[in-house]
């Protein structure tokens, strides 16, 4: 994961990432808060540097425009996917 989020990312942020990368749907803000178990100020702070750095996508929540869904790029999925594969062959071996 390292090498798909900025080397000087906070924990909380790289949590939010792995809460992210293993859902299945978008999640909103207080959905990511409750499943880390971060505050909502944390879970705030990690969405915007997140979002500065192109790692998350921001959505509408259809149920209620107020509030904001959050998926992580397809790059950082791609970037993601790629280092799960490099794992999964040195097991492999």
């Amino acid at each position: 994961m390292s090498d798909c989020l900025d080397d000087d990312a906070p924990p909380s942020a790289k949590l939010v990432v792995k809460v992210l990368e293993y859902s299945d749907d978008a999640l909103t803000q207080q959905q990511i808060s409750d499943r880390t178990r971060l505050s909502p100020r944390t879970v705030r702070s990690s969405i915007k540097r997140l979002k500065e750095q192109d790692v998350i996508e921001e959505r509408v929540y259809i149920p209620d425009a107020r509030k904001q869904l959050y998926i992580l790029s397809d790059s950082v999925e791609e970037c993601l996917g790629a280092g799960e594969a490099a794992v999964e062959s040195a097991e492999a071996v």
